[in-house]
């Protein structure tokens, strides 16, 4: 099933996202793990919603054949990178953010809860054995992070704190965090893609699959990114430029699909042999 837009513009979400999430939007355009997430078990979740833009996700079964995948459970395929409650396991995305959940004092407030409840919208998750994570979503971007300590669904009111593991990971981690400040900051969000050459070159993949698998030519992909006549122009020059770079972006986007994506999320000894 082929997920083509009518236009190149249609994929100008997608450079705000981060690796992450363009892990999902590769790993929803895999055959076998859409028959998967189709199957009765992957439903086997409850759904409530809470106060805010809050929504509470228990499994009510193991969740073993996303775990598979590297997923706490399937997300819709139909949601974009933007929308997906993707959450993936600590073991393939060590770049989670980390937050220790503890008692607040009396008249304490919790800054990041003030910053962000109300205005971003929230994914809570607890797995079968207690174990708790959330998603915050707003300004386009996504960030996941999984919680230590206390239950934040405790009676008591808490706190969460920002939690660096190790030294190693500072800069990783630092990165993350920036990233987050998008999340409740009003002037985030830009009217105009900002691309990067990794952004772009990801958003070729992703539109060079998308393609094959709507039966179109390379030239006919290089006309659906580059437009008629600049693809008209370099397909009939002496050069190879561009059918080389078409033939590299399907290539690329063929393996980040098929397991690659788990390459996006953490080093390459953590990724799993997905395919």
């Amino acid at each position: 099933m082929s997920r083509l837009a009518d236009h190149i513009s249609a994929y100008d979400y997608t450079w705000l996202l981060s690796d992450s999430r363009w892990a999902w939007e590769f790993l929803r355009r895999n055959r076998r793990f859409l028959e998967d997430s189709s199957l009765p078990s992957a439903s086997e979740l409850s759904f409530a919603p809470a106060c805010h833009q809050i929504t509470l996700v228990r499994p009510r079964a193991s969740q073993a054949l996303a775990e598979r995948w590297g997923l706490a459970f399937f997300p819709d395929p139909e949601d974009s990178g933007l929308e997906a409650d993707a959450f993936w396991s600590g073991g393939l995305y060590p770049r989670r953010v980390h937050m220790q959940v503890s008692p607040s004092g009396p008249n304490e407030s919790c800054e990041f809860y003030d910053r962000t409840v109300g205005i971003c919208r929230i994914t809570h998750f607890t797995d079968l054995a207690g174990r708790e994570q959330f998603l915050l979503k707003g300004n386009g971007c996504v960030i996941q992070v999984f919680c230590t300590g206390m239950s934040l669904l405790a009676r008591e009111p808490v706190k969460l704190s920002f939690i660096i593991d190790s030294l190693d990971e500072f800069q990783a981690k630092l990165k993350t965090l920036q990233r987050a400040q998008r999340v409740y900051d009003p002037q985030a969000e830009a009217d105009i893609p900002e691309w990067t050459r990794h952004s772009l070159a990801l958003r070729n993949a992703l539109v060079a699959l998308d393609c094959h698998d709507a039966q179109l030519s390379y030239f006919e992909t290089a006309r659906f990114i580059y437009g008629e006549e600049r693809a008209r122009e370099a397909w009939h020059s002496p050069s190879r430029a561009m059918k080389d770079e078409m033939r590299r972006a399907l290539a690329r986007g063929r393996d980040l699909r098929d397991g690659g994506y788990a390459t996006l999320l953490g080093p390459v000894e953590n990724a799993l042999l997905l395919a």
